[in-house]
């Protein structure tokens, strides 16, 4: 498509500019074309003076408009930028509790709120909350300490708005210890619930 240019050649034209005084520059942008009119009355390649107006070549009283065709550049659609990738998942977390118990402390809360906060509104494939328990005590005693600590984790997390169908329960008792310590031995290390999270 051709279009019109106000004003004259632009080595003429630019000359022109300069002669005038003003800080003329060579205007090829959407801004020009926005301000002055698309179609017909779009103009590319015009230089502009410091009032942001065309630049007219002069001769004697009168200024002098001429007028030559030039192809504009076709208008790009603009590019919406890509939206950055999502925050890699958290690596595995993990709540302490205190010996025999399976409510959360302020430092557990704390910290499973951080969690909470990382995930929330996450696209996430699963949860899995495992319970563990450390060696003072029974055996089926630490086993079922262990399901509590796990169930008071899935709890909270529901609570949070995460949905109940993607977040799993696991008790592993005194079987699985983190520090391992003799029989009858309590370690804060092994009271514990360790939170996956899968994509």
């Amino acid at each position: 498509m051709r279009r019109v240019l106000l004003g004259c050649s632009s080595a003429t034209v630019f000359a022109a500019a300069l002669a005038l005084g003003s800080s003329a520059s060579l205007a090829q942008s959407e801004e020009l074309g926005a301000r002055w009119g698309e179609g017909t009355d779009r103009r590319c390649n015009v230089v502009m003076d410091f009032r942001g107006e065309p630049v007219v070549q002069t001769t004697g009283e009168d200024p002098v408009i001429q007028r030559e065709t030039f192809d504009c550049p076709e208008r790009i659609a603009a590019v919406e930028p890509a939206a950055p990738p999502p925050a890699p998942l958290p690596e595995s977390g993990q709540i302490y509790f205190e010996f025999d118990e399976y409510d959360l402390t302020p430092e557990a809360r704390a910290a499973l709120d951080d969690m909470i906060f990382d995930i929330k509104d996450r696209e996430l494939g699963g949860i899995v909350a495992a319970g563990h328990a450390d060696t003072a005590g029974p055996p089926d005693y630490n086993m079922d300490l262990s399901e509590k600590r796990a169930n008071t984790v899935a709890t909270e997390l529901v609570r949070a708005g995460i949905p109940a169908q993607i977040i799993t329960t696991e008790a592993y008792g005194e079987t699985d210890l983190a520090v391992p310590t003799p029989d009858n031995t309590p370690e804060q290390a092994n009271r514990r619930v360790v939170i996956d999270f899968e994509g």
